[in-house]
C-alpha cells in the first residue's frame, strides 16, 4: 500500500500496520472470526437506527456504539476495500448453513 501516510510511519510503525492488517485477515479467513465480528457490530447497534425520539441521551449512546462498528469497517476497508461487503455475504451464507443444519437436526429428531 503506498499513500501519503505509510510513507510518513517509520519503519516500526509499518511494521505494526502490516502486523494489525495480517491478524485481520487471519480473523476474516475463519469462520469463526467472521461470526465474533458480525456479533460485535450487531452489539454495537450498527444496524438498527439509533434515532431514540425525544430521549436525546439513548440517541447518542447508539450513536456512540455505531461509531465502535464503524471504525472497525473503516480499518477493514483500509486493509482491502472487499473485507466488508465479503464478511456480510459471508456471514449470510453461514447463516443459511445454521438453519439448514437445524432445520436437518429437527427432521432428525422427528423421525425418531
Amino acid at each position: 500500500m503506498s499513500d501519503d501516510l505509510s510513507e510518513q510511519l517509520s519503519p516500526q510503525e509499518q511494521s505494526e500496520r502490516d502486523e494489525l492488517a495480517k491478524a485481520f485477515r487471519d480473523v476474516v479467513a475463519t469462520a469463526s472470526g467472521k461470526r465474533v465480528l458480525f456479533w460485535f457490530m450487531e452489539q454495537t447497534s450498527l444496524y438498527p437506527d439509533p434515532f431514540a425520539g425525544e430521549n436525546t441521551n439513548a440517541t447518542n449512546y447508539s450513536l456512540g456504539l455505531q461509531a465502535a462498528s464503524r471504525k472497525l469497517i473503516s480499518k477493514l476497508d483500509e486493509i482491502d476495500p472487499r473485507l466488508y461487503p465479503r464478511l456480510l455475504l459471508d456471514v449470510a451464507d453461514l447463516k443459511a448453513m445454521d438453519r439448514a443444519a437445524l432445520a436437518a437436526k429437527q427432521e432428525t429428531e422427528d423421525e425418531e
